[in-house]
């Protein structure tokens, strides 16, 4: 018996109605409601057969489950093992993070060590610079104090003497250093100037500077507006005719080859600006205004008289235009070089590179950017390679820098280094085609293998090189636009669009090579039969392969460039195989007749296969070639007594034939050959006598025939 409790979780666990199943069963009790009467009892053998079956399955219920215990059994014992397992990994994977965060925190520990020290570099460094900076300044001050005291600029001088006196005291700590000793003797005044000074500051009156004493000390090298990237500065002054005059030959500063083109644009506009101005006052004048003194400080005189005076001394304004600009013409040579280093520099700068070189070497490392690949798909004009767009960007920008001048002859010269740089971008692009292998029997194909991917690149090198030859027409054009003395009519840009065209042209008889290879030669008649032969029909296949990629990479234009430089190769070489067959007889020309026919329909559709129209030159030039291969064939296939007449016919109608060779297709012996060439010869200088000739010989011995065979 179970205890209460534990028999209550058993029947919520497993409820049950068999009264077996009941905590209270009474055995006796359960006998006597089976069997209550002595008839019931006639039934308790089937009923123990019953019990004995129960009992039978429950055994087998009772085995089964021993066993399910026992498998569940292993199975936990291997979810142990596996756990444990899985916890020694866990453990070791815990101490390995640890011994990383260890690790870590002793990097730290140095980064953080380095971190100090940069800092202490850092704060050293700036204060080294900030020492320098002063030095600079109190050098440039004490310079700029010497020259207002010999001026006697002492009210300028007063104030740049307080300056330097503050720039001193931060030098209190460098006692002993001698340029510092040198600069604070050199700070100090001559006696002059001080009492000059002390005068200025008691109230009287130092005499006043110069007439443009102020204007000339600023635009000295040591000036405020000294620089040449200060150019603009100078423009700023209101002055009188003479005045911009003398200020134009005071102009002067140190080159800097950075900042000279801005440099000359505002000059050059300056000078435009004062010639419109001293031009407008100048026609006032000669309308019959009063006579004026010029001003700004320097007059020279009023009324008629003066005006008179100051006309007949007055500077013409046209002397402006040039007067300052022209400073410059000897130094235009380092800008274009400086323009040279910039374009081939273009794309090294862009890829933030360091290294720093000539035209020549930046050119190279333009191209060293290059993959050399572009898009699969897309329009053919923009399938070219992007160092050919990135050079032309950077000749736009010299081309604007350059029209900005307003040189003719700065922009002269600037073409030709641009067309340096175009040249030798021609030359590298030519230079990444593959090589035609060309046998010396120029009847046999050309030795060239090309996979898709390489067919892809030529298209792309004939599309960039026609990109290039066009951008450079229109390079020319925008050039000869912007100039407009004799400089214009020299400039011609046409040889480097030929070099480039060149290169298309190259590009083309690669892809011609590239087909014609993959066709096998036609030395023999292997099979002959009414309908086109395998070798033909290759060739039709290989070229309905190749053309409508050509159409997918290429401008309609080029596509029929190669229709025409295919057909002009081709075909002659197909005669060459014909010649080459030694003797066909006249089912063998039969057959090549076919293959013929076949190959020039194949021929006039190759336009249409490349997504272009076939024209009527291109149809014409078809027929024409292959009128030579049929024309052949049509003399292999003639009767005897006829091959006078059509021989005759086809000198007449201007066609050349090679006869000696017809004659071997033919199959004649060689002094039959050697007689009948010799006839031909004789027909050509005298056409009665020949003819004659030839009719006996090819009706030799009462009407037998030579050429019977």
């Amino acid at each position: 018996m179970y205890s209460p409790a534990l028999e209550a979780a058993l029947r919520d666990v497993v409820p049950s109605t068999d009264p077996l199943d009941a905590p209270d069963f009474n055995p006796i009790s359960h006998i006597n409601k089976l069997f209550p009467n002595e008839e019931s009892l006639g039934r308790a053998d089937s009923f123990s057969a019953e019990l004995q079956d129960q009992m039978t399955v429950l055994d087998e219920e009772i085995l089964q489950t021993v066993r399910q215990q026992t498998s569940a059994g292993s199975s936990a014992r291997k979810d142990l093992e596996g756990g444990k397992a899985a916890m020694r990994e866990l453990f070791d994977k815990v101490r390995d993070i640890k011994a990383k965060a260890e690790r870590s925190q002793t990097m730290v520990h140095e980064i953080c060590r380095d971190i100090k020290s940069l800092d202490y570099a850092k704060r050293h460094l700036t204060l080294t610079i900030t020492a320098l900076k002063r030095l600079q300044m109190l050098v440039t001050a004490t310079e700029q104090l010497s020259v207002m005291t010999r001026e006697r600029m002492y009210a300028e001088a007063a104030n740049l003497l307080h300056a330097v006196t503050q720039l001193l005291a931060h030098f209190e700590g460098y006692a002993g250093i001698r340029k510092i000793d040198e600069l604070r003797a050199q700070a100090g005044l001559a006696p002059a100037a001080a009492t000059a000074l002390a005068e200025a500051a008691t109230g009287g009156a130092p005499p006043p500077p110069p007439p443009l004493a102020r204007r000339r000390h600023a635009f000295q090298p040591y000036g405020d507006a000294g620089s040449l990237d200060k150019t603009e500065l100078r423009c700023g002054w209101r002055l009188a005719r003479r005045s911009v005059l003398e200020e134009c030959r005071e102009a002067r500063g140190s080159l800097d080859v950075a900042v000279l083109t801005h440099a000359l644009q505002k000059t050059v506009e300056f000078e435009k600006e004062m010639h419109a101005r001293f031009s407008a006052e100048a026609r006032d004048r000669e309308g019959g205004e009063g006579g004026e003194g010029e001003g700004g400080g320097e007059g020279e005189g009023g009324g008629e008289g003066g005006g008179a005076a100051a006309r007949a001394q007055a500077p013409d304004p046209a002397a402006l235009l040039g007067s300052i600009s022209s400073c410059f013409d000897s130094y235009m040579s380092i800008y274009v070089s400086l323009e040279d280093k910039q374009i081939g520099e273009a794309r090294a700068a862009r890829r933030g590179r360091a290294e720093r070189g000539g035209g020549g070497g930046a050119l190279a490392k333009l191209l060293e950017g290059e993959t050399w690949q572009v898009a699969a798909a897309g329009r053919p004009d923009g399938r070219v390679f992007t160092s050919s767009k990135e050079l032309f960007i950077a000749l736009k920008r010299s081309f604007k820098r350059g029209t900005a001048l307003q040189m003719d002859a700065v922009l002269f010269e600037l073409q030709r280094v641009w067309g340096k740089h175009l040249r030798a971008y021609a030359k590298r692009v030519q230079e990444k085609l593959a090589a035609v292998g060309q046998p010396a029997e120029m009847t046999i194909a050309p030795s060239l293998s090309l996979d898709a991917a390489q067919q892809h690149f030529v298209c792309a090198v004939v599309n960039t090189s026609k990109y290039c030859s066009e951008t450079t027409g229109q390079l020319e054009e925008s050039i000869v636009k912007a100039m407009e003395g004799e400089h214009g009519g020299k400039v011609d840009m046409s040889p480097i669009q030929e070099e480039f065209q060149a290169v298309v042209t190259s590009g083309m008889k690669v892809l011609v090579a590239a087909l014609e290879s993959r066709i096998a030669p036609w030395d023999a008649m292997e099979e002959l039969g009414e309908d086109t032969s395998p070798y033909m029909l290759e060739v039709a296949a290989k070229a309905r392969e190749m053309m409508p990629q050509l159409g997918e990479a290429l401008l309609p234009l080029y596509v029929k460039f190669f229709c025409d430089k295919f057909v002009q190769s081709f075909v002659p070489r197909l005669i060459g195989s014909i010649y080459r067959c030694k003797r066909i007889g006249e089912v063998g020309a039969q057959q090549m007749q076919a293959d013929v026919g076949t190959l020039k329909a194949t021929l006039l559709e190759l336009p249409t296969l490349g997504q272009a129209s076939a024209t009527a030159m291109y149809t014409k030039l078809v027929t024409k070639e292959v009128a030579a291969a049929e024309q052949v064939l049509k003399l292999v296939q003639t009767p005897e007594d006829m091959l006078e007449e059509t021989v005759q016919e086809m000198d007449r109608n201007g066609i050349s034939i090679d006869l000696q060779k017809i004659l071997e297709l033919k199959g004649l012996k060689k002094a039959d050959t050697e007689r009948l060439i010799e006839a031909y010869n004789l027909m050509q200088s005298s056409a009665s006598e020949g003819g004659k000739k030839i009719k006996k010989m090819l009706n030799l011995a009462g009407g037998q025939s030579l050429l019977n065979f």
